[in-house]
């Protein structure tokens, strides 16, 4: 959750400017160039009843695209089913941030809680994101990041740790709560640098060292929603994708115990399973629009296009994050207009597929 996403949000306004590329009811007439439309960025949500009565608990990830284990793990719990309780997951909130693979393309999505302009890029997705808390009335909040470092060794640090606003905030006894799941985590865990600690960060104090946090999602859920709300943590310094999702389930596991909410298939096999989730899909491909024909993209390819066509993405096959994209242009715009060339690409996340270009001829 550390706070560097400017140097990302100035490069993204750059790119507006820097290619003869233009979105579609741009200032110019490009009715003589090749028209581009990429699938939209579908804001993924699954709501999960159980099979009894109980607790809700909404699962947030993705918030900063360049953190998989948080929206990976996230992903994981949206094919299970629920016995007791409701389970809501949105798992790539962010996903023009995880397709470009950077903490926050349009800016810190975490810092927009608070205020946002409706000229925001993200305005529309923040907006889903409050509405989805507003109408599914969760009992719980977990919001999914992988950080900076490990806190157990650095106190600065925001990686494999439990983030909480306050010790207790009005009846939220989130201090006790939040210690109850480190105790119970790190009695798994050997090494001492990747135990979890909690990380209070005094939000709502007048002497906080963390004004930034009134701007995130956890304070917003508390001050606006009377939510509890945690920010689950773990190290961009572990070895693997795999250890920082083992590490989320592992503190999820224990948030569900509390609360009462049980999945099948549980935790348990949940864990030892983690490769087989995490495995690419075998087979990817773009099904596209040319001028009326449908074609399928397997793997790299040009295609050479007369002024005046247009050439439409109609649908990826491949994983839940594969989505296509173009780094020759502004990364929000899914329509718009070339004079001369660009280069697409399939991606799975953050894991780059193939590229297939379009020239003007």
């Amino acid at each position: 959750m550390e706070d560097i996403g400017r140097r990302e949000f100035i490069t993204s306004l750059a790119k507006t400017f820097l290619f003869s590329t233009f979105p579609v009811n741009a200032f110019c007439k490009t009715l003589g160039n090749v028209k581009i439309e990429l699938p939209a960025y579908s804001f993924q949500k699954y709501v999960i009843p159980g099979k009894r009565k109980g607790k809700k608990i909404l699962v947030i990830g993705g918030i900063h695209g360049n953190e998989p284990g948080a929206y990976k793990a996230a992903e994981i719990l949206s094919r299970v089913k629920v016995e007791r309780g409701e389970l809501i997951i949105a798992p790539r909130t962010n996903v023009v941030s995880i397709l470009a693979d950077v903490r926050g393309y349009n800016g810190d999505m975490n810092r927009k809680f608070q205020y946002l302009s409706r000229k925001d890029p993200d305005y529309e997705r923040v907006q889903e994101i409050k509405e989805l808390i507003a109408e599914t009335k969760p009992d719980l909040v977990l919001s999914l990041h992988d950080g900076f470092g490990f806190h157990s060794v650095n106190k600065r640090a925001w990686g494999q740790c439990i983030v909480i606003d306050e010790e207790v905030y009005k009846t939220f006894n989130l201090g006790k709560i939040a210690k109850t799941v480190a105790e119970n985590v790190n009695r798994h865990i050997r090494r001492r640098k990747w135990k979890i600690p909690v990380y209070n960060t005094h939000t709502f104090s007048p002497s906080t060292k963390h004004p930034e946090q009134k701007k995130s999602l956890t304070y917003y859920c508390l001050s606006k929603q009377n939510v509890p709300a945690f920010c689950l943590e773990t190290s961009k310094q572990l070895p693997s994708l795999r250890l920082k999702v083992l590490f989320h389930l592992m503190m999820l596991k224990e948030f569900f115990k509390i609360y009462g909410v049980e999945i099948s298939p549980d935790f348990d096999v949940l864990e030892k399973e983690v490769d087989r989730f995490l495995t690419p899909a075998k087979f990817y491909s773009v099904k596209a629009e040319i001028n009326g024909r449908i074609v399928e993209i397997s793997s790299k390819k040009t295609f050479h296009l007369h002024r005046g066509s247009y050439f439409k993405v109609l649908s990826c096959h491949g994983t839940e994050g594969t989505n296509v994209i173009c780094k020759d242009v502004n990364l929000n715009w899914r329509s718009f207009h070339i004079k001369r060339r660009v280069a697409l690409t399939l991606k799975d996340d953050f894991r780059k597929i193939f590229d297939f270009r379009v020239v003007v001829v």
